[in-house]
């Protein structure tokens, strides 16, 4: 009959034989052989110093009478080593169990990394922190191991990278109602860690709870024919990463086949979690050339929320995936600042990464997915972002305020976007710091697309794949109440009609065929929401500007727009309207301001007064890093003053919309504000003004415009290494604006100083 040992605490414990309850279980485990059970006292705590290791298999340790966590006679074991964050020891051993034992590892640093005097102060403490190199606090699993357990434990605050580390290779582990965290450090910062670390085949991962882990709460390593369900994993105090990852190709070289992630719940409880869900490397990390793609997943019928995360599920470099009957609970909202990765979705609940990018194969996914960018989710951070990017399919938001986010409008630092119940687009004023705080109908307007002339009935905002910006009534279905584009359809079709005036040889196609091939990308219209000027832009998949709230750059904002490209410039009844200071701060939360009166125009006496020509050419290498970015024009900053209202016989021209484009000529390197039939083909009659006068010499390799931060605006031509200036405004001015038909002086482009008095105009 295999042995029994009830395990009494060493008296004095500490280092060395004689003291370290470590050593002296090991010595029991070897010396008493396979099938051995140990059990430790109840409410008993056992300081180590060493591992405590199973040197055969067959063996268990357990507390006496095998209590749950929650009556408090679970043993605790304590881990005091300084260079070992190692507790127990299973590897390599087949059918071995630890059971209802509550192990600490006594990092006790909290939230955050505490400074070099705190860590020494809480080491005394017995607060012991990171360690550097540190491994798991529980070690199972190994080609030689199958069968092994660990159920009903409480594992927390582990001092090296995870809680539990299920190694490469082992069999039909199980890994049962645990109660595991916190588990490090949040990032950015860190040191982060996981709760449970999965590479087991055909394993069980179930009714655990995870509580403030900061890396991967559940990571699963392939793991292939495993599952991982009925777990709630719970960010209360501390930001998690990742709620179940599925994102690494190691060790069973992507194959996730039978993987099933089944029945969870991830909520938020307090803190943050970047991505409940997370299916392939790259949505976890940018495209590297080692990156391949995983397969074989299954995520079903898990729930997410209450609370607040960035993304839910997320595909991303996957193939032959399934993901289904996944539920929002209510009161869940997907939410966060984008800043640190820009390029990707907007926050939402069900995301796949655009098809184009060879990144998403045969995947069998529920209704609600939205498609777009999705590379290094995780780089999303808690709070509010200063503006929303979202691409052609990704808007839909309804007069209740329900979005693709959830509840409660779409909401950026500063502003909230909402639908009125009539059909009226509105930016509500939300405070800084507390912008998911507030609810749909309170604050004051900061801009209004204007109430229609009557009522509709369930209107709803949308951006379409084909990027129409739109409100529509009937559920999105009816009639049309807002197009702020819709002018520009004949001029549009145009375009498309018509050859480009020049093409560029496309970029080389990448060697390496592990590499996706950007070349083979299609570009997607895009919707850019923020809380101040401009509120609202939409882009071409060109990244041209089809729409704008305002046309004011500050010279902070170092503008610039390539060859080639082009801003239409909308009316100023399409533009939408803000109501003074006054009026906003006084205004009945549900209502809308009348828009300020027109201000005085200024005198045009001074429209030839220039300041001093302070510089010309800024800095070439600053401005040829820019023309290396097409999108460095994307996201504006700054606070414009508030855009003057047009005469009010303006708001509404009886004729046609006239069209005002600004462009930029790749072959003439001229910059030319006109109004043709198509945004870059101008005809000599419709050309308002054009600068340089007449066509660059020669053929140019590139060309930019820029207004940089001395207030000069300036185009720049490069043939070969040689930049030259073709022209500039010899101005020192601190805001540009463009201005279209029915605004004052328009259609324009005119430079202002800090006062608002023009200093130049293309009119002159």
């Amino acid at each position: 009959m295999a042995p029994t040992h009830i395990f009494h605490p060493l008296a004095n414990p500490g280092l060395g034989d004689g003291h370290d309850n470590g050593l002296a279980l090991t010595a029991l485990f070897r010396e008493s052989g396979p099938g051995t059970t140990i059990l430790l006292l109840s409410a008993t705590t056992y300081p180590l110093y060493s591992t405590i290791d199973f040197t055969h298999p067959r063996t268990t340790l357990a507390t006496l009478g095998y209590p749950e966590f929650q009556t408090g006679q679970q043993a605790v074991l304590e881990t005091r080593s300084e260079k070992e964050a190692g507790a127990i020891n299973m590897y390599n051993k087949a059918e071995t169990s630890l059971k209802r034992v509550h192990i600490r590892g006594c990092r006790g640093w909290g939230r955050g990394v505490p400074t070099d005097e705190e860590k020494e102060m809480w080491k005394k403490e017995g607060r012991l922190g990171w360690i550097e190199g540190g491994g798991a606090m529980v070690w199972m699993g190994g080609p030689d191991s199958h069968d092994s357990v660990v159920e009903g434990c409480r594992l927390e605050d582990p001092r090296g990278w995870t809680a539990v580390h299920l190694c490469d290779w082992a069999l039909r582990a199980k890994l049962l109602n645990n109660i595991v965290g916190p588990c490090g450090q949040e990032a950015p910062a860190g040191p982060w860690a996981d709760g449970l670390s999965v590479a087991g085949k055909d394993s069980v991962i179930s009714g655990n709870t995870i509580i403030d882990a900061t890396d991967g709460a559940i990571v699963v390593f392939c793991a292939p024919g495993s599952i991982t369900s009925d777990n709630t994993i719970i960010a209360r105090t501390r930001d998690l990463l990742g709620a179940i990852n599925m994102v690494d190709d190691f060790p069973y070289n992507r194959d996730f086949s039978n993987t099933r992630v089944v029945g969870n719940t991830i909520r938020t409880e307090g803190a943050y979690i970047r991505l409940a869900i997370g299916c392939g490397p790259t949505c976890w990390s940018p495209w590297q050339t080692f990156h391949q793609i995983n397969y074989g997943g299954y995520v079903q019928n898990n729930y997410f929320g209450p609370g607040r995360m960035g993304y839910g599920v997320a595909l991303s470099g996957t193939k032959d995936w399934t993901v289904l009957g996944n539920v929002v609970l209510p009161d869940t909202k997907f939410v966060g600042d984008v800043a640190k990765a820009s390029g990707n979705a907007p926050p939402c609940p069900f995301l796949v990464q655009w098809e184009d990018r060879q990144r998403t194969i045969n995947s069998d996914l529920q209704d609600g997915f939205l498609h777009g960018e999705a590379v290094y989710l995780i780089g999303i951070e808690d709070g509010a972002s200063e503006f929303y990017k979202f691409e052609g399919g990704q808007v839909r938001l309804d007069s209740k305020g329900v979005s693709q986010m959830g509840e409660g409008g779409i909401v950026v630092k500063g502003g909230r976007l909402e639908v009125q119940p009539g059909g009226e687009l509105v930016v509500r004023k939300v405070q800084v710091g507390h912008e998911h705080e507030g609810t749909v109908g309170q604050g004051a307007v900061l801009w209004s697309s204007g109430a229609p002339s009557s009522p509709h009935h369930d209107p709803v905002l949308s951006f379409d794949l084909e990027g129409v910006l739109s409100v529509r009534a009937e559920g999105g279905n009816g009639d049309v109440v807002w197009n702020p584009a819709s002018y520009l359809k004949s001029h549009l079709d145009r375009l498309a009609s018509l050859p480009p005036l020049k093409t560029k040889p496309p970029p080389e196609t990448p060697a390496d065929p592990y590499v996706p091939n950007p070349n083979k990308w299609a570009g997607h219209p895009s919707f850019l929401l923020r809380g101040k000027q401009p509120f609202l832009q939409v882009r071409t998949k060109d990244e041209n500007v089809l729409f704008s709230t305002s046309y004011e750059h500050l010279t902070a904002e170092n503008w610039s727009m390539q060859d080639g490209k082009w801003i239409a410039v909308a009316p100023p009844h399409l533009r939408g309207t803000q109501p003074s200071a006054a009026d906003a701060s006084g205004q009945d939360a549900g209502m809308c301001a009348a828009p300020p009166a027109i201000p005085p125009r200024p005198d045009q006496s001074h429209a030839h007064d220039h300041h001093p020509f302070r510089a010309f050419v800024k800095d070439l290498a600053s401005d040829l890093v820019q023309a290396s970015h097409s999108h460095s024009n994307a996201y504006p900053s700054g606070p414009p003053a508030i855009p003057p209202r047009p005469d009010s016989t303006l708001t509404r021209p009886d004729g046609p919309v006239k069209p005002l484009f600004l462009f930029l000529n790749p072959v003439t390197a001229q910059l030319t504000l006109h109004s043709s039939s198509s945004p870059s083909h101008p005809e000599p009659e419709y050309i308002h003004w054009i600068a340089p006068q007449h066509p660059v010499e020669g053929c140019v390799d590139m060309c930019w415009v820029g207004f940089q931060y001395d207030g000069n605006l300036v185009i720049y031509a490069k043939r070969g290494e040689q930049v030259t200036v073709p022209w500039a405004s010899g101005t020192n001015a601190d805001k540009m604006v463009l201005r279209g038909y029915g605004d004052p002086h328009g259609p324009a482009l005119e430079l202002l100083d800090a006062k608002g008095k023009m200093i130049w105009t293309s009119r002159s």
